[in-house]
């Protein structure tokens, strides 16, 4: 996918508002009122991090989310194609007419997935934002915080070894800011 006009954008780390490592704990990402909740039922642990700069608040277990779901990149109602997937995102229609996360394979130029962010605004201007392969090689998850801001799981527990702990890093990004 080539970038046709000046509203492309590729994002790096230095665009994320704060980026969380989290290790030896996998899961899904949660909202729940201004809290962002990561953790799973299964061993049913979470914990509580810090919008504003993603520090860990708090520990909960016996805690029980008001609803499972599935991560976005494995959501059964994903567009697919033969070289892509398409995932829209829920976003604020206030905001954006529609935000969705494009999944490229690329296996045959060296990498294995490639990371669009299409984002269609209330004006209809469509701003494609690539995100830096070597920064986000697997992005699993991305949820409409509030605000123009997103939060984004990406680099889960792949590539773990028994010497090295599953690492999981949530991210917080403002996409209005990215936008200007």
């Amino acid at each position: 996918m080539a970038f046709w006009n000046n509203h492309d954008y590729k994002i790096n780390s230095d665009d994320l508002i704060w980026s969380r490592k989290i290790e030896n704990q996998i899961g899904e990402t949660y909202l729940e009122n201004s809290n962002i909740i990561f953790g799973g039922s299964w061993n049913n642990t979470f914990i509580v991090l810090s919008p504003e700069t993603g520090d860990i608040l708090d520990t909960l277990t016996s805690y029980k989310v008001m609803q499972e779901r599935e991560s976005l990149i494995l959501e059964e109602t994903a567009k697919r194609c033969d070289d892509y997937r398409l995932f829209n995102i829920v976003v604020d229609k206030n905001k954006y007419s529609n935000v969705a996360l494009k999944v490229v394979d690329r296996k045959y130029r060296g990498a294995d997935l490639t990371y669009y962010l299409i984002v269609n605004t209330i004006a209809n201007k469509e701003i494609t934002i690539l995100f830096n392969s070597r920064k986000f090689s697997s992005i699993s998850d991305i949820i409409y915080f509030k605000e123009g801001k997103f939060v984004m799981k990406y680099n889960s527990e792949a590539g773990a070894t028994s010497k090295d702990p599953f690492i999981t890093n949530i991210a917080l990004f403002d996409l209005d800011k990215i936008i200007k």
